[in-house]
């Protein structure tokens, strides 16, 4: 009897510590042929998968249908990306995906939610990835989402009480819905929905670096802050992240708030003394989704440094005439 008992504390503490070096990632079924842009975000889907297998993490792939859904644009200007391409074994994963209903929480130690336009159609209604959410946290594994991968959180429940309500989290909010062409808001509001479960939903300025941890829930609000997002789940896991450079993407971005926040001067000095760093037409097309949404001056200005400060690295017709459009905007304001 000693020894049957001691077999099965053996087998379960063996089950444990494979469980505590594998992460699940969770991606979107949910992407049509009819329209080649649905599906899960490639970009979040790379850059968290190198962020859990560079810090030794065993990382697999599962989705509500299994087998190969269709992702977004596979954007080779990102390195995370072409990286990914590159390699037979994580290609391999994504185009095999495990159907969540095979899944079994007491397998990792942590989820990770995909966002793309296809995370809020197919994740808040999928029954197995609940159970799965619920599980894993119940038995003291950690949930991270990013983008619109918190949409698998909603309608998840502990004990009859929602997974979200009293938790302080983001994902991508309505602000940026209205700036990037509302894809998903057509289905709803991810940012209504969460408070509706009584989450404290906290956003920052649209594409923001803005990730949020409370105990074991991980959140990240847009595709840029996934890498950083998927380090702070693995913090949140009791681990270490190792020492990285940021991506060129990432780069980008606090160039965009530094610009926004310090003045165009400051950033450009930053881009001339290594331009290499980042990407020119990403400055200029954040300017140009920002004015069409700007309500005041304020955010005019911001968007008008943003275009500015990508010229001359970036030169684009439609760029140029709504860097024209917000000067006169402006002037006709102080006017």
């Amino acid at each position: 009897m000693i020894k049957k008992i001691l077999a099965i504390v053996g087998l379960c503490f063996c089950v444990s510590a494979a469980a505590a070096d594998r992460v699940l990632l969770v991606v979107s079924s949910a992407g049509t042929a009819e329209d080649p842009e649905s599906g899960y975000e490639f970009d979040e889907l790379t850059q968290a998968y190198w962020t859990f297998v560079d810090n030794g993490y065993t990382v697999e792939i599962a989705s509500p249908a299994g087998g190969e859904p269709q992702s977004e644009e596979r954007n080779p200007m990102w390195v995370h990306n072409t990286r990914f391409l590159e390699d037979e074994t994580a290609m391999h994963a994504a185009a095999n995906t495990t159907p969540l209903a095979d899944t079994s929480a007491q397998d990792y130690a942590a989820l990770f939610l995909i966002g793309g336009t296809g995370a809020s159609i197919d994740l808040p209604e999928n029954t197995a990835l609940q159970r799965l959410v619920a599980d894993v946290y119940q038995q003291g594994g950690v949930i991270g989402a990013v983008c619109h991968g918190p949409a698998g959180l909603v309608n998840v429940s502990i004990d009859g009480k929602h997974f979200l309500e009293g938790r302080h989290v983001t994902a991508f909010t309505n602000q940026e819905e209205s700036m990037f062409g509302d894809k998903e808001g057509k289905h709803w509001s991810l940012e209504d929905r969460i408070i509706a479960e009584g989450g404290r939903f906290d956003g920052a300025r649209p594409l923001e670096l803005h990730v949020i941890t409370d105990g074991r829930l991980v959140t990240g609000q847009n595709p840029f802050a996934t890498a950083l997002t998927a380090e702070a789940t693995i913090q949140a896991m009791g681990g270490t992240p190792k020492p990285r450079e940021l991506y060129r993407n990432e780069k980008t971005v606090n160039l965009a708030m530094l610009a926004m926040d310090e003045g165009l001067e400051t950033a450009r000095a930053k881009l001339e003394a290594s331009p290499e760093d980042y990407e020119a037409m990403f400055l200029a097309l954040l300017g140009y989704y920002q004015y069409q949404v700007a309500e005041d001056d304020v955010a005019v200005r911001d968007a008008l440094t943003l275009m500015t400060l990508s010229t001359p690295y970036f030169e684009h017709e439609m760029i140029d005439q709504t860097i024209a459009a917000a000067e006169q905007r402006l002037s006709e304001s102080e006017g």
